[in-house]
């Protein structure tokens, strides 16, 4: 990466035999399914909620605002982009309200702390994938 001039990284090929699930509901929203970008042998994985846009309404891509500034602190602390691998819980980019229940069902991922912070109404549910995590793993 020069200076820290964004830029597209590669998409890793989502696996065969998952390109066209459907059991999350977000095949819905017309968005494509991203696997993850980046070098996906790298040391260091990052983990995003979901994709941010990658292309505009043309079809043309771009870097979203998130991926720049991950690129960006990269850069400023030397890390390469070989280095680097990003991945994300939701596999598609949500697009519009969505069956958050339904999703989570299906992915078994936690509310993020600040949102459970900010909207105290959410830890139950937070809670609840908690104890599913210690029941799953034994901790």
């Amino acid at each position: 990466m020069e200076a820290s001039c964004p830029s597209i990284w590669p998409e890793e090929k989502t696996p065969d035999d998952v390109a066209n699930c459907t059991d999350c509901g977000l095949y819905t929203h017309g968005s494509r399914m991203i696997w993850g970008e980046g070098n996906p042998h790298a040391p260091i994985m990052i983990v995003l909620d979901n994709p941010g846009a990658r292309e505009d309404r043309e079809g043309n891509p771009f870097v979203c605002g998130t991926r720049e500034t991950l690129q960006k602190a990269a850069y400023e602390v030397g890390v390469s982009a070989e280095d680097l691998y990003v991945t994300y819980i939701l596999k598609r980019r949500p697009v519009k309200a969505y069956d958050k229940e339904r999703t989570r069902e299906k992915t078994t991922v936690s509310y993020h702390p600040l949102a459970v912070r900010r909207r105290p109404n959410l830890w139950k549910y937070f809670m609840e994938d908690w104890r599913f995590l210690v029941e799953a793993y034994r901790i």
